[in-house]
């Protein structure tokens, strides 16, 4: 559509920019500052729609690197008065960036029996329910968001590919994504779990709800 926006992912991959994922980024810096949620929900959302509009008349034809998005709402955040929330929003990127090289994925090798460590990479998850399991790329990225989320909040520097690999299942499941969803989601269709496409809209109906979280509980803005 007409002056539609991209954003330029850290793994070099390209995607649509999605208001809902910035609404709630915004709101969860309003939360871990103490701001009430009545108060920063609309105001998030009227911020998130500002940022919109900078990068529709700023960018027009081209990708928006994603750390530069984080950093237009840090500025955005300050210059309305609301610092507080600027500097929640950067001290939980820099926490994140700090688990994402800290925290190993083990990986077990049969025919040795020893175990492979190597660095923690959403990227690889993104890929892996894209490749394996159909899911189109917004979608993936907001399933491996909560996989990391979790494997983060367990405080464990080390994780088994097993573990992952369960936590993948368990989102998709709780999504409808998998055979026996409907057990878990009461709304899905009988006889199939949901569409891409359908996930998309419980995700866009679910991200502009910020809730009063800590830092190490909330989803990376970008």
């Amino acid at each position: 559509m007409d002056g539609a926006i991209n954003v330029l992912k850290r793994d070099g991959a390209i995607e649509d920019f999605l208001l809902a994922k910035l609404h709630g980024c915004i709101g969860n810096g309003f939360a871990s500052s103490g701001e009430p949620h009545e108060r920063n929900s609309a105001t998030s959302r009227g911020l998130a729609e500002a940022v919109q509009t900078y990068l529709r008349k700023s960018r027009p034809n081209s990708a928006v690197p994603s750390d530069h998005l984080g950093e237009l709402v840090e500025l955005v955040l300050t210059q309305t008065g609301y610092s507080a929330a600027s500097a929640a929003i950067k001290h939980h990127h820099h926490v994140r960036e700090k688990l994402r090289r800290w925290v190993k994925v083990a990986h077990y090798r049969p025919r040795d029996g020893s175990y492979v460590h190597r660095q923690w990479d959403k990227s690889r998850i993104v890929q892996s329910l894209q490749q394996v399991h159909q899911i189109d790329a917004p979608a993936a990225r907001v399933i491996a968001g909560r996989v990391e989320e979790h494997v983060f909040c367990c405080g464990l520097k080390v994780v088994t590919t097993e573990l992952v690999e369960e936590m993948m299942r368990s989102e998709m499941l709780a999504w409808g994504l998998l055979p026996g969803a409907l057990n878990v989601k009461s709304n899905s269709r009988r006889g199939s779990a949901a569409r891409p496409a359908e996930l998309r809209e419980r995700i866009g109906d679910a991200l502009p709800q910020p809730k009063a979280r800590t830092l190490k509980d909330q989803s990376d803005p970008t």
